[in-house]
């Protein structure tokens, strides 16, 4: 177990001076995800949201609990930053959209450099007193335990390329191995090849590039940074917190809203409606599902909510209407599989 690990190391080490107190964590649950305002227009924001892990997950999904926390909000770069890199001497199309997804790379490392100021650093190593509402003096820890993200944004904080030869964010699988997904053998290899982050030879593709004024995705520095899908961005959780023992890559966690409701379950129920209007009579077999999606009254408080709509047509549907299609679908499974 993660955190009773991180406890147990956290009593291992030397105790401040003078000091007594209680030595304590505070799991700290990052999330983000950028996300447009509103269905017209370019309105966008990218928050970045923190919860405590050392509350209970019932405590932490309440809605009403007030356990998320603003930390703050990712700045995009301007659109005006295209007609910069176009003014450059000799880049092609391609070259300027690596240069450009360079730079964006650098932005959200250098926030996270100011967000992982010397106070936070303070604080981890040593430690802050507080007095917790119990009334005891404890000095307590901030540790970094998950960042849940959707791809895209797990290839930024891994700095690697979005769907490069290596595309997983946490091991150094292959494309060509993606059939043996799910297999003994498949797991064993990823446990086996975890990655680890190779901060010489990205620093050195890093000079190519600023001192010798070579191209972000010439051979140069490919050759420089190797297979892994590296690129030439220096990892903020790496440079920072690596000397203190988080792994940058671990901390990724599965993100089941955007993998799992809006990524496996919808691609599935999308090809699952697809085979209904092949079969013969298709329309009517839709139409009935539709019907009977329909009668399904609401469940619980928010548990299941009333299908309003066609379902078959998936028109304007979030994450938690997808959850609700599935739990729907599954307790009809195991209804006829009890029968």
């Amino acid at each position: 177990d993660s955190w009773i690990q991180a406890q147990d190391d956290l009593q291992r080490l030397p105790r401040e001076p003078g000091c007594s107190l209680e030595r304590v964590i505070a799991g700290l649950m990052f999330f983000s995800d950028a996300t447009h305002l509103a269905t017209f227009g370019t309105a966008k924001a990218w928050p970045l949201y923190m919860y405590f892990g050392n509350l209970t997950k019932y405590a932490r999904s309440a809605p009403k609990s007030g356990a998320c926390h603003l930390v703050g909000f990712f700045p995009s770069l301007p659109d005006s930053v295209k007609d910069i890199l176009s003014r450059l001497p000799k880049i092609s199309k391609s070259g300027m959209a690596a240069l450009h997804a360079h730079c964006r790379r650098d932005l959200f490392h250098g926030c996270w450099n100011h967000l992982l100021d010397a106070d936070f650093l303070q604080a981890y190593r040593h430690g802050i007193v507080i007095k917790c509402p119990d009334g005891v003096l404890r000095r307590v820890f901030p540790r970094i335990f998950t960042y849940s993200a959707d791809y895209p944004e797990k290839v930024l904080i891994a700095t690697i390329k979005d769907m490069g030869s290596c595309p997983c964010p946490r091991c150094l699988i292959p494309k060509s191995s993606f059939d043996l997904l799910g297999l003994r053998r498949d797991m064993q290899d990823r446990l086996a090849s975890l990655r680890t982050y190779c901060l010489d030879r990205v620093t050195q593709a890093r000079e190519f590039i600023y001192k010798s004024g070579n191209t972000v995705d010439g051979s140069k520095v490919q050759t420089t940074l190797g297979e892994g899908s590296w690129v030439p961005t220096l990892n903020a959780f790496v440079e920072k917190l690596g000397p203190l023992g988080l792994d940058a890559f671990r901390m990724l966690v599965v993100d089941f809203m955007h993998e799992c409701e809006l990524g496996t379950w919808k691609a599935l129920f999308t090809h699952l409606i697809r085979l209904l209007y092949a079969l013969p009579g298709g329309d009517g077999l839709v139409a009935r599902l539709d019907q009977r999606f329909r009668h399904i009254p609401s469940y619980g408080n928010g548990v299941i909510r009333k299908f309003a709509n066609n379902t078959s047509e998936m028109k304007r549907l979030a994450a938690r209407d997808f959850e609700d299609i599935l739990q729907v679908c599954l307790f009809d499974a195991v209804a006829n599989a009890c029968c």
